[in-house]
């Protein structure tokens, strides 16, 4: 690293009237103190890429890790659907992003009609408390690996209920979720005012992926309110296979990924080529 100085230049005049002292021949001459440059941290490695993450006043959230990683590297939340499991949609959401970024899945609370003990399924209690759940997750996921979380802004992606509570949040927090990739979901909300409020704090894109023929449809609406707004908005509709995350939803959500992250390079490799 390099460091600019800069000083006076000038030299005082000494008085005439005042004796110079000469230098103490066994004095060393002052040196420069040392800059050090920082060291990168060393590769994180794991045993397992997906794990459990406790939080602190809130159920326990998985996380998908960026094995190897050997710098600071950026969030995705990953919001299940309702009737979901945090472990599907990490492992989901890890297929697309690899090792580039850590990967946030938020519990949520027991649904009592799960299929059984060994088979929980979860739901979201409202975007209020996924709120405080997020929060209180990135926390945590910052004090597990601090060398290596990135403090910026996530990704948010949400499928059907996250993705319905997550426009809730950002429509709040603009400035801390600026991108959102809403899969099956998050269209009603985007009343006028809710997307003029979302602009105005810093909202910057949101990409709606479709299965289904009345999701674009709605996907439509909300985009022309974002639009209205001056938010970049993208629609992606694959082929009709049900309400569901994986498959050619995935693949589809893939592909249109890098417009999600265009101006974000913290996510590298990710971003469209220049």
């Amino acid at each position: 690293m390099a460091f600019a100085s800069s000083c006076d230049g000038r030299r005082a005049e000494p008085s005439a009237a005042a004796p110079t002292a000469s230098p103490s021949p066994s004095a060393p001459p002052a040196l420069p103190s040392a800059v050090v440059a920082p060291k990168e941290p060393s590769p994180l490695r794991v045993a397992s890429p997906i794990v459990d993450l406790t939080v602190p006043g809130h159920p326990a959230a998985v996380v998908s890790l960026p094995n190897g990683a050997t710098s600071r590297r950026p969030v995705v939340i990953a919001a299940h659907g309702n009737y979901g499991r945090p472990e599907w949609q990490c492992k989901a959401v890890r297929d697309l992003f690899e090792d580039h970024a850590f990967i946030l899945c938020p519990r949520g609370i027991p649904r009592d009609d799960s299929p059984g003990p060994d088979d929980i399924r979860f739901t979201y209690e409202s975007n209020a408390v996924l709120e405080l759940e997020i929060d209180a997750g990135l926390r945590a996921l910052a004090a597990a690996y601090p060398d290596y979380v990135d403090p910026g802004p996530p990704l948010y992606m949400g499928f059907s209920l996250g993705a319905i509570q997550g426009v809730a949040i950002a429509s709040r927090r603009p400035a801390d979720f600026p991108r959102l990739v809403l899969i099956e979901g998050g269209h009603d909300a985007w009343k006028p005012e809710v997307a003029q409020a979302f602009a105005k704090g810093g909202g910057n894109r949101v990409l709606f992926i479709c299965s289904q023929s009345f999701c674009e449809r709605d996907a439509r609406w909300a985009a022309a309110r974002l639009r209205e707004a001056k938010i970049s908005t993208r629609i992606v509709k694959t082929a009709d296979v049900g309400h569901r995350y994986n498959g050619p939803v995935a693949e589809a959500t893939r592909k249109s990924i890098p417009w999600s992250l265009e101006g974000d390079a913290r996510f590298g490799d990710l971003l469209p080529a220049p």
